[in-house]
């Protein structure tokens, strides 16, 4: 973690050390990303460096943190401004599918250097995806006056971890280029539609839409 200095500088003034950092962890494979490399890119001495940060990893734990509070964010709103669950799993999907240039280096930097402690940050982000699909599935129900038993929580839980699975299988065939776009957006519609259909026989019909 950045120290108690680094913490005392202006928001401004961190965000865009952060984003320095970030973009030579972006743009170099980690073992060649040198410290003078970071103190350049950033405008600060090699000296400020170790008083913001313990070392080169804890700077790039630093900028996979504040990537992942950003993601975070960003799946938020999309939960929030959310229409039906199919719409939750179809935003993030294309949320995905529309990252930057740099966003996408970033996460393949990243994969090619997941520590035990770099997994534990990208775990928590899609964790919190997760409890967000089913706090949605289970308000949703209980706006729509369908009581939540054991058995249907079981079914909630069900559903969930399957439009996940399903969600990051279409990401990886993108990104292994089995499918086009198109293609796998719309395998993943089909796919969803097929899950919530029958979730329950009391479920209100535009809970798929």
């Amino acid at each position: 973690m950045p120290t108690e200095q680094f913490m005392k500088l202006k928001v401004d003034r961190r965000n865009s050390i952060i984003k320095s950092i970030t973009r030579q962890f972006a743009t170099k494979d980690y073992q060649d990303v040198s410290v003078r490399d970071l103190a350049d890119e950033a405008g600060i001495s090699r000296g400020s460096f170790y008083i913001y940060f313990k070392d080169k990893e804890d700077a790039y734990i630093t900028s996979i943190q504040s990537y992942r509070e950003r993601l975070e964010r960003d799946l938020f709103n999309i939960y929030m401004k959310a229409t039906s669950i199919k719409h939750v799993v179809m935003e993030v999907f294309d949320y995905f599918t529309h990252l930057s240039a740099f966003e996408h280096s970033f996460l393949e930097k990243i994969s090619n250097n997941m520590s035990m402690e770099v997994s534990d940050i990208i775990a928590t982000a899609f964790d919190k995806f997760g409890e967000a699909i089913h706090e949605y599935l289970e308000n949703y129900l209980k706006n729509n006056g369908v009581i939540i038993t054991p058995e249907i929580k079981e079914q909630l839980n069900l559903r969930r971890e399957i439009l996940f699975s399903l969600l990051i299988a279409s990401l990886v065939e993108m990104a292994l280029n089995r499918a086009t776009l198109e293609q796998a957006r719309e395998a993943l519609e089909k796919k969803i539609e097929i899950v919530l259909k029958g979730i329950l026989t009391d479920c209100p019909t535009d809970f798929i839409k």
